[in-house]
């Protein structure tokens, strides 16, 4: 199935896009204010011998979409070449598992580009490849070289690190956002400019076992003794509700057969769920907020 010009022209512009969000308005203002484009790249994209017309989906408690899109929307409004239609990832899943990425996983935001003739030309999603392999390659040396993490393997879950770990891969993450913050920008712009170049899709890598856009492992061995629930939320988009209601639907469900339930602030637009080590439900993966039932009833066919 494609997505038809006619489907295109329903989704909302970018300043549409922009004054519907409600949360994360700040962070995505300020990515946008930090954008640098070179001279030489911005000509390429005014150069464009005709308008291109470029599909995106995304969310706004996603931290990739926070620090990518911006820099489409600035590459849009300076070339006037690019012309952009925005659409809500868990709305538009008819489109959005057309793009998944590794063939598995929700992750955005995915840009789409068309021709004149609406022919696709490719699409490109989350982050850049280089700066995924940098993610990996900083956490590994974290992991090998911070007395905190002394001990631990790499891909373990972030549920089950002590809370000084906890909180030195989060310090960590943070500030390699910050550190590489215009190089990250620089590559999208590069890798978005040979797509459009030579009609490839962007090359997709899973170089560690991390879910899509928020640096958190997989979940892997279960817990030792009876059955812990681990819900990962992110604090700064407001999710304490949602986990709340969540950790009050375990209570009540099970009165003794829950031996933990863990709550741990994360960022980026993250809510997954790992019930004994196993990742039940993953905002980036799976899209939206889980239905209670669906975590009692993984609870419950552990039980039994």
């Amino acid at each position: 199935m494609s997505v038809s010009k006619e489907r295109f022209e329903q989704g909302m512009t970018y300043e549409g896009y922009k004054a519907q969000m409600t949360r994360n308005r700040d962070r995505f203002d300020a990515a946008e204010a930090a954008v640098v484009l070179a001279p030489e790249e911005l000509a390429y994209f005014t150069g464009l011998p005709q308008p291109l017309d470029v599909l995106v989906l995304a969310e706004d408690w996603c931290g990739d979409v926070i620090a990518n899109l911006p820099i489409l929307g600035r590459l849009a409004e300076e070339s006037g070449k690019l012309n952009l239609r925005v659409f809500l990832r868990d709305q538009n899943l008819d489109i959005m598992d057309q793009y998944l990425k590794d063939g598995q996983f929700r992750a955005i935001p995915t840009f789409i580009f068309f021709d004149a003739e609406f022919n696709e030309i490719g699409h490109w999603i989350e982050r850049p490849a280089s700066v995924s392999e940098l993610q990996a390659q900083m956490r590994r040396k974290l992991f090998a070289t911070e007395p905190a993490l002394a001990g631990i393997a790499p891909d373990t879950p972030l549920g089950q690190l002590p809370e000084a770990a906890r909180d030195r891969v989060m310090q960590a993450f943070t500030a390699f956002r910050e550190e590489h913050r215009h190089f990250s920008n620089s590559e999208v712009v590069r890798e978005i400019r040979a797509l459009i170049e030579h009609g490839q899709t962007q090359a997709q890598e899973s170089p560690q076992p991390v879910n899509a856009a928020n640096g958190i492992p997989k979940a892997s061995a279960p817990a030792a003794n009876g059955i812990k629930v681990s819900i990962t939320y992110c604090a700064e988009c407001g999710y304490q509700p949602q986990t709340l209601a969540l950790t009050s639907a375990l209570m009540d469900a099970f009165l003794h057969e829950v031996t933990a339930i863990e709550l741990l602030p994360w960022r980026d637009g993250a809510f997954e769920v790992v019930v004994n080590g196993e990742m039940i439900h993953s905002m980036y993966r799976d899209g939206g907020f889980p239905e209670h039932e669906t975590i009692i009833g993984a609870v419950r066919k552990l039980i039994a």
